[in-house]
């Protein structure tokens, strides 16, 4: 499929990055030069993962009843990994930085970590979903005497997070650039980070909604009642976002 074509293409430029990166610490002390290092490794390692993720959602995409969900929670992984990179991007910065611009530099690196972490929860969510949603894919359910496929509920209350990834997506992959060869990120504004907690937002919100539906029509279809989704998951994503919205970002 396109999309994931275009998801592939991100990571693997990222991964080069990532790899010129390690490279680039001749501005650094020794004990910087080292912890920069560790960040490196830190970022490729949950590239791989990210990109192991993009594999398993492809998968996904080839099942007919779930293949619009794999797709705009697959496009959500590109965020994450370009958001590693803009991680080191100012973490260099920050080492090589003094000032005003070091702690304004500081602030915005808090931010980058915390949207990190926040996108990590969506994704383990997501996968929980995905993997539940497959299960179920031949199952149908009776709504006002009519009988449905159980995915009728997956898209009323799973597609809203569509519009949001694409803008989120639209806002991130042009902070990846490679130029002559060389691949960089650039910070994110204001603008970028707004979009990217719209889709967070619509992550919490569309998840929240349907393991409330789950709760109240247990009885009746029994079948909602494996839902793999917690309360606990649901907490843990409101904490994060609420996180990132209290933080400075300049």
């Amino acid at each position: 499929m396109a999309e994931f074509e275009e998801i592939a293409e991100i990571i693997e430029e990222a991964d080069e990055g990532f790899e010129d990166a390690g490279e680039e610490v001749e501005d650094m002390s020794d004990e910087e030069r080292q912890e920069f290092k560790e960040e490196v490794t830190e970022a490729k390692e949950n590239e791989e993962e990210l990109s192991r993720d993009a594999t398993e959602f492809k998968k996904f995409s080839k099942v007919k009843a779930i293949k619009k969900v794999a797709v705009f929670v697959g496009k959500n992984l590109p965020i994450g990994v370009i958001f590693w990179g803009v991680n080191l991007a100012l973490t260099k910065l920050i080492k090589i930085g003094s000032g005003d611009q070091q702690q304004s530099n500081k602030n915005k690196l808090a931010v980058i970590k915390a949207i990190i972490a926040l996108i990590k929860a969506e994704t383990v969510d997501s996968k929980k979903l995905l993997d539940w949603m497959k299960l179920h894919t031949d199952d149908t359910i009776i709504l006002e005497g009519i009988e449905v496929p159980l995915e009728a509920i997956f898209h009323k209350y799973l597609i809203p997070i569509s519009d949001a990834v694409d803008q989120a997506s639209s806002a991130a992959k042009p902070l990846q650039k490679k130029i002559e060869g060389k691949v960089s990120w650039d910070v994110p504004n204001a603008d970028d980070i707004a979009h990217l907690l719209n889709a967070s937002a619509a992550f919490l919100t569309a998840f929240d909604d349907f393991r409330k539906f789950a709760i109240s029509h247990s009885s009746e279809f029994p079948i909602l009642q494996s839902l793999p989704l917690t309360q606990a998951d649901i907490d843990d994503l409101s904490t994060k976002l609420d996180t990132v919205k209290k933080m400075p970002f300049y």
